[in-house]
């Protein structure tokens, strides 16, 4: 009996186990799902909170700038630029006839100014000298080979008046032909002489300008050949100043007619100033750069300048009407411009851009003043009302 009774005490223990495992599972799966659920109510509480506060920092968010009231008024053109000094042209030192040279300028070599037929260099001038003293008595013999023709012809002619009367004198009677041939004769002599006394002259080499030396490649002593070249030189005259230009720059000076031109070169620190002019304008214009070139010269030479140096130019165009100048920071994305208008709001003005640089954009488009936006603006829009820096400054009484 005993044994009976233990058995069923086991199994009834057994049995309460298995009621609690199962009561505890419920339980679990109880707690389970309502942490689930709280976790969902927490997560749409959290959610709509977070779109109220930030639709109410979106109704709130204000953008403050700078803004300025500009008047329309009258503006000119400027720009600036730079550009290289050059030569029209270079001048070849080339002697017109051939010896030894007896002089050399001291102003001829490298770098060396010379003024107006200013002699450069000498050559030897004895045989030519000679020549033209030979052709002097050759001259001489021919005048009076045609004086004697002219003589003989005078007396031919005479002698056949008194045997035949008032019959014409023939050509030959008259020895016509020989007179003529020795008027050829001496006019052949003179021409002769004449171009002795232009070689004798051109033994002394100046030129009919004032100029600077490129090149010079002369001694003395040197025999030099008739044609060949033997330096460089440059009229200071006709130094100008190459500028390449875009074709919208080309087009304000184009529409101008009293641009001014100022050319600027800075050297040892010190700054001087040349007034320039346009000298040759533009050909053609580069397809792929959009630039082109002409040339600037100076009002007065320049006594200081060399070919090759850098200088900068400051071009005065056209004069507009009615113009807005701005600070580039006013252009706004895709190059709008916002202004303001009562109440603060923003606007597009509807501006014509007419000029940039790296400083101002110039722009058309109204006869009343305007305030306009000077700060960037990102994310603005039309019709958004702003906080401008005008709201902080006392008002005048």
């Amino acid at each position: 009996m005993t044994k009976n009774k233990d058995v069923k005490t086991d199994e009834q223990d057994k049995s309460h186990r298995g009621e609690g495992n199962v009561l505890a599972g419920i339980l679990q799966l109880i707690l389970v799902i309502a942490f689930i659920a709280g976790s969902f109510f927490i997560s749409g509480i959290l959610k709509a909170n977070k779109k109220e506060v930030g639709s109410r920092e979106a109704q709130e968010r204000v953008l403050f700038a700078q803004t300025e009231i500009i008047s329309p008024a009258p503006y000119r053109i400027s720009f600036d630029t730079t550009g290289v000094v050059g030569t029209r042209s270079d001048v070849s030192v080339t002697p017109q006839v051939s010896g030894n040279i007896v002089m050399v300028n001291d102003a001829f070599f490298e770098g060396g100014k010379f003024e107006a037929d200013e002699v450069l260099f000498e050559i030897e001038p004895l045989d030519f000298e000679l020549e033209m003293r030979r052709l002097q008595s050759t001259v001489a013999q021919a005048r009076t080979a045609f004086n004697l023709e002219e003589a003989e012809s005078a007396a031919a002619a005479a002698e056949w008046e008194q045997i035949n009367g008032d019959r014409p004198v023939p050509a030959l009677v008259a020895r016509k032909p020989q007179k003529a041939e020795a008027w050829a004769n001496l006019k052949a002599a003179k021409a002769q002489l004449e171009n002795a006394e232009l070689d004798l002259k051109r033994t002394q080499f100046s030129l009919p300008f004032a100029g600077r030396v490129l090149s010079a490649n002369l001694e003395k002593g040197q025999f030099v050949s008739a044609g060949q070249s033997y330096g460089t030189v440059y009229d200071v005259e006709n130094l100008e100043v190459q500028v390449s230009l875009q074709d919208d720059q080309l087009n304000w000076l184009g529409q101008s007619e009293d641009n001014n031109i100022t050319i600027q070169y800075n050297r040892f620190g010190e700054t001087k100033t040349y007034a320039g002019y346009i000298k040759r304008g533009v050909s053609s214009l580069n397809s792929q750069t959009r630039f082109a070139s002409i040339s600037i010269g100076f009002r007065d030479a320049p006594q200081d300048l060399l070919p090759g140096v850098f200088v900068t130019l400051n071009i005065k165009g056209p004069r507009l009407q009615n113009a807005l100048s701005l600070p580039v920071s006013a252009l706004q994305k895709s190059n709008m411009i916002w202004a303001v208008e009562n109440d603060n709001v923003l606007y597009n003005p509807n501006l014509k851009t007419v000029f940039t640089d790296d400083k101002h954009v110039v722009v058309k488009g109204t006869e009343q003043p305007i305030e306009v936006v000077m700060s960037k603006l990102p994310g603005a829009f039309e019709g958004m009302v702003i906080k401008t820096s005008n709201e902080d400054k006392p008002v005048d009484e």
